[in-house]
């Protein structure tokens, strides 16, 4: 049975069937993928998922109007019975159907958390399997899980920067290495003065942070600057 993972803007969840993507009240928006994709998508680009966001739309409605007779002033106390009778049945019609969809809406949520929990256990997916398509993922998007943050100072001339970057790995199961930190230069009027690519060739394994000593040039008119990690490698 095919698995597909969601994500909200910052993890990803999952594995997920498309009676556990009914339950999550997806939309066409929703970001997904599953084992075979290149790259995530919308949910609303997947074929088998599209009937999750049809809706059927009534006809325009046409009013018309319905001239009722009056009411005739000689009826009989006979004949005046018997709306009160036909008034008595519609109540107790409405109240057995209010009843029998009260009944199927159970049975629907009940359903539901059944499949839900049971999804869970009885997949029919090893453990392995997850990890493996979990791990796919990951590898193919390091920078989604990869970064880096630290400090710097200058050196006794000023030329160089000598920066301690702490790069922090929020991959479950993937491991990365050679990564490209992006350097930018800024003045202190916040404009970008260069910008340096330089390789960290270091591994860096899941849900770990390392620091890597890194000496690089000065300019002339920098105030300050940044970094970013713009690549990596799966190990």
């Amino acid at each position: 049975m095919k698995k597909f993972f969601l994500h909200n803007g910052t993890e990803q969840q999952g594995p997920f069937d498309i009676t556990d993507l009914k339950a999550k009240k997806i939309n066409k928006d929703t970001p997904i993928w599953f084992e075979s994709l290149s790259e995530w998508t919308t949910a609303g680009q997947i074929n088998e998922l599209k009937e999750l966001f049809q809706t059927n739309t009534p006809p325009p409605f046409d009013k018309k109007t319905t001239n009722v007779p009056p009411i005739q002033n000689q009826i009989s106390t006979q004949k005046s019975a018997k709306p009160k009778e036909s008034k008595k049945k519609s109540k107790i019609g409405r109240t057995i159907l209010i009843v029998a969809l009260v009944l199927v809406v159970v049975f629907v949520v009940i359903t539901l958390i059944a499949n839900l929990v049971s999804g869970d256990y009885n997949s029919g997916d090893t453990y392995q399997e997850k990890v493996m398509t979990v791990e796919q993922i990951e590898r193919s998007q390091p920078t989604n899980f990869l970064s880096a943050d630290g400090t710097y100072r200058e050196n006794f001339w000023g030329d160089k920067l000598k920066v301690s970057c702490v790069f922090t790995n929020k991959a479950t199961v993937a491991t990365y290495k050679d990564a490209i930190v992006r350097v930018t230069f800024y003045t202190k009027t916040k404009t970008v003065l260069v910008e340096e690519d330089y390789t960290v060739y270091e591994v860096f394994p899941p849900n770990s942070k390392k620091t890597v000593e890194l000496e690089i040039t000065n300019y002339k008119n920098v105030n300050s600057i940044g970094w970013e990690i713009i690549q990596a490698k799966p190990y």
